[in-house]
């Protein structure tokens, strides 16, 4: 299988591509936890299409494991159907739409993995979704590309009677990430320094802890400014405050030391499941649960 160059969008195919950013955090995510040894990452990209299939809206991903031998590209079909069967559960809307890619792929590999989504594809042909991880491109805009592939020939094996790809021929679509106020303000949080977590979580307790003592007190300041005339007040800001401390409720210490307590039981017992499913999984990468890509 080859891949040939990427001429301009034809009339009907998918011409604009729109991204929610989870699905970017999704894969670097991905990436940045790929095995050892391990170059590249593909995975499922799901969402759903306009009625005439010239735009297509990618809402969710997940990574599926693969790995490369003898020149053949393997996958994991099994993870590959539970997740998808999972997703169906949650978002029955959402539809397999294309598949995205971590890192350089080979043209042969490329192609190969691009006509096994095609089969898992609905409403038209699936989109590829490549993040540049190495940062080889001169703009930031084209670090996250996508376009749309097509199959240009097919032939028939002659012992078996199916039909297989003999060429794939991918062309540019227009692709945005779907930023909204809300996703704004929370990527302009994650991105401050004082939202950084440092690596004690003692640590980030105490800064927490410092940074309410700081609101505290400045809250404090305003109402001794208040009460003593010094400052105009505002309404709203006083109904805000008396919410707040309304929705405060009043335990003795050795209520808040029980409740305390019992939090962090919770948060031990959530880090114990997690690290739990992390070391199911790791088993599961290193059994033979792979199957032949196409």
């Amino acid at each position: 299988l080859v891949t040939m160059g990427p001429p301009l969008a034809s009339p009907g195919t998918t011409s604009v591509v729109r991204i929610e950013p989870s699905v970017v955090l999704t894969m670097c995510d991905s990436y940045v936890r790929r095995g050892e040894g391990v170059s590249r990452v593909i995975g499922a990209a799901l969402g759903t299409r306009s009625a005439d299939g010239a735009r297509c809206d990618i809402k969710s991903a997940y990574a599926i494991p693969c790995h490369e031998r003898d020149g053949e590209m393997f996958v994991d079909i099994e993870f590959h159907r539970t997740m998808l069967g999972l997703h169906a559960r949650v978002n029955e809307s959402e539809r397999v739409v294309g598949w995205f890619s971590c890192g350089t792929l080979e043209p042969a590999a490329r192609a190969l993995a691009h006509e096994f989504f095609a089969k898992e594809s609905a409403g038209g042909a699936p989109v590829h979704v490549m993040l540049d991880t190495e940062f080889t491109s001169a703009r930031a805009g084209d670090l996250l590309r996508a376009e749309v592939g097509e199959t240009v020939l097919a032939v028939t094996d002659r012992e078996s009677g199916e039909s297989q790809s003999a060429g794939v021929r991918f062309c540019e679509a227009s692709c945005e990430v779907d930023l909204t106020s809300a996703t704004k303000i929370g990527i302009e949080a994650l991105t401050q320094t004082a939202s950084v977590k440092g690596d004690d979580d003692v640590d980030g307790l105490r800064a927490t802890i410092g940074k309410l003592a700081g609101l505290l007190a400045q809250a404090q300041e305003y109402v001794d400014a208040v009460a003593s005339g010094a400052s105009r007040g505002d309404a709203a800001v006083g109904r805000a405050l008396s919410s707040a401390l309304s929705s405060v409720p009043e335990l003795t210490k050795a209520q808040f030391d029980k409740v305390f307590g019992d939090s962090i039981e919770d948060v031990q017992m959530v880090q114990y499941l997690t690290n739990l499913t992390k070391m199911q999984l790791t088993l599961a990468e290193k059994l033979h649960t792979t199957s032949l890509l196409v």
